[in-house]
């Protein structure tokens, strides 16, 4: 792989993609192109997914450099001059070309099997656009650059040292229980500190949302929000149904898991900084000591998954396209982006030492296998799967990857492991529930004042949550919500990690029966991209898209069957 493995046959040599002018050039010259035949359109296609991969890296580029180091000035400006000068014209002529195709008679000879799917995409675009709404956008992309750079100024003096919240975590999984209090107060107070911030940044955002939803026709965010994520395959009361199948099926067992956790600690009650440590007394698992370790080890566990995925993260590595340790001024958080002039993907990280770190990494890589796996796509909307499945491949990865975590551990913290992770799948799912229920709440209730807010999120965490005692902390525990950024930078972002985990279970469930056919089965839904709907996707990956009790309660009593063979439940 090269960088000119993709060699740019559209958009000039040497073009600067930060000047407006000279970007705007080009979309000036598809605009003037003739469209004479399917033959014609194919081409014009491909010309255009060109310039919006060179665009997109461009973008990239600026993001991820911003988001190394928030507290860089320049690197902030570079970034938001993009989203200030560049993005709003990107929108604007992007609707353009969206309506010089639907509205060319070549449209219809288009072959449907290769682009009924890309069609539907740019029908839903056309009918969502409103020029008012692009100022409004650029905004709220300024709002979510603030909400990271106040979090990513987070820190406390612990330990003699200042230290990262993500560093924090650390502390909570060791078993000295007056040490781990300090350490969460400590964290706790850090964010609380910041309530009021962050509380004026999402009511910006809140109001912000519910005038593009008003400017397009629609009565709500969520409407809004269900369209611009295409969720052509579901609705809000399929999510809904997804709350009640957690609530009446995960959430019990959650509930129980942490009775046994009371029990097993000898405690007259649960508290906040009691969820993470082991509840035997043991060390808290510690993976790898460095950066390089963590690396060295998750190739080998690829390696054991299938060497394709081994040669891909070394090649990552080399390509120096990983950044991982935790550092001041750093982003929260991981993700995985893709350079899309290259078709490379890149994976960013707060890695601490801890298990949880294993997994940010194999999710993370998961995503990055995908964009290897659909590299040869000529069009970028179909290199870009929907993400209810860009989450089934990371999640995916996490599962199959569990049966070789002996790459990290001794037999006996192997097998504590695997506990821990199927104990996080299920609380992970009770989350999930939280934050979507929040969601829909707030933007069916978009005049809301600070103090419904807050009354909705404890109601909503009491439905979902488990039996720790909050006494003496409840200020805290109503801002719980402020450290999950997804309703913050991608809002309604969420429900598709549930959606994925489910299916994501199933390729696991399928593993445990013929875990070759399963990998094979997973790596053919990758290679479909984003150019099939997503039931043929999950089909493709062995899974089912359904993610109500049908499905959702077979999964609970798997991962019951396997806690009680632990003896946990």
């Amino acid at each position: 792989m090269s960088r000119d493995e993709f060699p740019l046959r559209f958009v000039p040599p040497g073009i600067d993609l930060g000047d407006w002018p000279a970007v705007e050039g080009q979309f000036r010259r598809l605009e003037e192109t003739p469209l004479n035949d399917a033959r014609a359109a194919e081409g014009w296609l491909e010309d255009w997914s060109e310039l919006e991969s060179a665009l997109s890296e461009e973008e990239q580029n600026r993001y991820v450099a911003m988001t190394c180091q928030t507290d860089d000035a320049q690197r902030e400006r570079r970034y938001l001059d993009f989203v200030e000068q560049v993005q709003p014209g990107l929108k604007r002529r992007r609707d353009r070309l969206d309506r010089k195709l639907l509205e060319s008679a070549v449209s219809a000879a288009l072959p449907r099997a290769r682009y009924e799917v890309l069609l539907r995409q740019i029908r839903n675009r056309v009918e969502l656009f409103r020029d008012e709404n692009v100022p409004l956008q650029t905004e709220d992309e300024k709002l979510r650059a603030q909400y990271q750079k106040i979090c990513g100024a987070m820190s406390v003096q612990f330990d003699g040292r200042e230290q990262t919240l993500q560093q924090m975590a650390r502390y909570l999984e060791e078993t000295d229980r007056p040490r781990r209090q300090t350490a969460w107060e400590a964290v706790a107070g850090r964010r609380y500190a910041d309530r009021d911030a962050i509380d004026e940044v999402f009511d910006a955002m809140v109001a912000l949302r519910d005038r593009m939803a008003r400017n397009a026709g629609l009565p709500d965010y969520r409407a809004y929000a269900f369209r611009a994520l295409e969720r052509f395959d579901y609705t809000p009361a399929d999510c809904e149904r997804f709350h009640d199948a957690v609530e009446c099926h995960v959430v019990p067992l959650v509930r129980e898991i942490q009775e046994q956790r009371r029990k097993a600690m000898g405690l007259e009650a649960l508290r906040p900084w009691d969820l993470a440590v082991d509840p035997l007394g043991r060390s808290p698992l510690r993976p790898f000591a460095t950066d390089a370790e963590l690396v060295g080890k998750c190739a080998r566990v690829f390696e054991r998954v299938s060497p394709d995925f081994a040669q891909q993260f070394d090649h990552m590595r080399r390509e120096r396209l990983l950044d991982l340790g935790s550092r001041k001024g750093k982003a929260p958080g991981g993700y995985m982006t893709v350079f899309e002039r290259r078709r490379l993907p890149f994976i960013f990280m707060n890695a601490v030492g801890r298990h949880d770190d294993v997994h940010t990494m194999l999710h993370e890589g998961g995503h990055a296998f995908h964009a290897f796996a659909v590299r040869g796509e000529r069009l970028l909307s179909y290199r870009n799967p929907p993400i209810e499945f860009a989450e089934v491949a990371s999640m995916g990865m996490e599962l199959l990857c569990e049966e070789h975590l002996s790459e990290f551990y001794a037999v006996e913290e192997h097998r504590r492991a695997l506990r821990e992770d199927l104990e996080d799948v299920l609380g992970t799912l009770c989350w999930i529930a939280t934050i979507d229920a929040f969601q829909h709440w707030i933007y069916a209730n978009p005049a809301h004042t600070r103090a419904e807010r807050t009354a909705a999120w404890l109601g909503i965490l009491k439905r979902f949550g488990g039996i720790e005692d909050w006494s003496g902390f409840e200020p805290y525990r109503s801002v719980l919500w402020h450290r999950q950024l997804h309703p913050f930078t991608v809002p309604f972002y969420y429900i598709e990690y549930g959606i994925a985990q489910l299916g994501a279970l199933q390729v696991w469930r399928n593993a445990r029966q013929d875990y070759r056919k399963a990998v094979a089965d997973y790596r053919a839904g990758l290679a479909l991209g984003g150019s099939r709907p997503l039931p043929e996707l999950f089909n493709a990956a062995g899974a089912k898209l359904d993610f109500s009790e049908r499905v959702i309660q077979p999964l609970t009593d798997l991962i019951r069957s396997d806690l009680e063979g632990a003896g946990i439940v």
